[in-house]
Parts: structure tokens; sequence; C-alpha cells
């Protein structure tokens, strides 16, 4: 991938370490064996750490991963329709006899968090992955809902890249990164993220590539990996490319979608 330097240095979010991690598993039914969970838990490594045993206080289990505090809470409502039918709507990793609109009729759901750890953003999430398919594993599990990237998962589909993701140079970022894409009138396609924030880089959006959408989706994903192995190294004026040929311009911009800061917007 070439660059051009830039003297140029504009701000860049910030990942907060010890900021919660936050996921749900969306019931068919009412009931969650939290005890089941919480023997196989402390049984497990995750991450490389041992859990604690923890306990279960009215039906919420807590324990200890790493330097975090984690806990797992069953809620006897529906997850808020209005946050999942947007990215039921638009999600693609389900299969056909399985829509995610099937998902709005789920009864319950639990409630995956993970507070307070000082470790890297992607050690973090790596570890609420792998507790969060812990939970997806257990009878009655319709979905999972990965609010950071607006997106919501086949169980399946969830567990096995979980269980592929086996070290920060390989996160599983088809699940933590939402890669939207859009077609023009001019039958271009654009794509924007949802999920880069949180790892600490801006949001990439592309509005316009003579690219089809699979293709844009794993070239955009090639240019996530790129900033999370490097930090954020593309700076505004930069050209990147995959091939000796191609030239891709790096902008710091305001979103095209009225988002919160700048985006790297990248334009052909």
């Amino acid at each position: 991938m070439s660059r051009q330097r830039s003297n140029k240095r504009p701000p860049y979010p910030t990942y907060e370490p010890g900021c919660p991690i936050i996921a749900a598993l969306l019931m068919e039914g009412d009931e969650f064996p939290i005890e089941a969970v919480q023997a196989q838990i402390a049984k497990t490594p995750i991450t490389g750490s041992m859990p604690t045993a923890g306990q279960v206080a009215n039906g919420i289990l807590t324990f200890d991963l790493a330097d975090d505090i984690a806990a797992l809470a069953p809620m006897p409502a529906p997850y808020p329709w209005s946050d999942l039918q947007g990215p039921c709507a638009t999600s693609w990793m389900w299969p056909p006899h399985t829509p995610a609109m099937g998902l709005q009729r789920h009864r319950t759901h639990v409630l995956v968090t993970m507070v307070g750890g000082k470790r890297d953003a992607i050690t973090r999430r790596l570890a609420m992955t792998q507790l969060t398919a812990m939970g997806a594993r257990q009878k009655g599990v319709m979905g999972v809902y990965w609010p950071e990237a607006t997106m919501v998962h086949y169980p399946k589909v969830f567990i096995d890249m979980a269980q592929a993701a086996k070290s920060p140079q390989a996160p599983p970022l088809f699940l933590w990164l939402d890669l939207r894409v859009f077609r023009n009138p001019d039958a271009t396609v654009g794509l924007f993220t949802t999920g880069m924030r949180p790892l600490g880089h801006m949001e990439i959006e592309i509005p316009a590539i003579a690219m089809q959408p699979a293709e844009l989706r794993n070239w955009t994903l090639n240019v996530a990996s790129y900033l999370l192995e490097n930090g954020p190294v593309l700076k505004d004026g930069h050209t990147i490319g995959m091939t000796a040929e191609q030239r891709i311009r790096v902008r710091h911009a305001a979103s095209q979608f009225n988002r919160p800061g700048l985006v790297l917007r990248l334009e052909p």
C-alpha cells in the first residue's frame, strides 16, 4: 500500500481504556442457563486469562476477567426493536432460510458487558467476543447484537468467527465492523464503516467507486486491518492503492452522513 507524506496531523479519536463494551444475546424464550454458563466460564481461559468463578446474584452473573469486570445479565424483555430493525434489514451474513428480520419475534435478551480493563481495544474485544460466543452457544439464542457496529449476527456465524480469531493480529473484523454498501444512481457503489471509532480510528467512507459490493467490502477490510496494525498512518492528502496502478486519495473530512467528527474519506 503506497503513501505520500503530509505534514498535516488532524485529531484522531482515542480509545478510552476501561470503557464499557456491550453485546446482547437475543433469546427466543424466557430461559437462559446462567449457572451452566457460569460453570463453563470458570474452567475456560479467555485470551490467555482464567476468569474468576464469579457469583450469581439476582440472576446476574458477575466475575473478573483479567482486569475487567464482566457480567451476563438476563433481561425479561425484548431488546428495543427500534435499535435492531435497521441492522436486521441490512444484515448480509445470515442464511436465506433464517433471515435476520425474524429477530423481531425474540422475547428476551441477555446483556453481556465488560468494563474497567486497561488492556488495548483489540485484546479487550477479543475477550468480549469469546465470552459472548460462550453465551451464544446456549439453546434459544436467536441472534447476537454488537452495538459498536450496529450489527446483528447469526449465532453460528458469530461462534465460528470467534473461534477462528486466535490473536490480536487476526481480529474478527467482520463481527466488529459494519461495512455498509450502498448503490449510487450512476451504478457505482459506496461504503461506510461503523465500528472503527471504538478501536481508536476514524470511520471510513467511500462515496463512490467502481467495484462490486463483495470486492469493496474486502478492499475496505484490508484498509481497516492496515490501520489497526500500523496505527493512524493515513494522513490527509496521502494516496493508497492495493496495486501499482490504483490511486485512492485520502481525505480527513466531515461525514457525508452527518456523523460527528472527521472521517477517513477515500476517493478514486
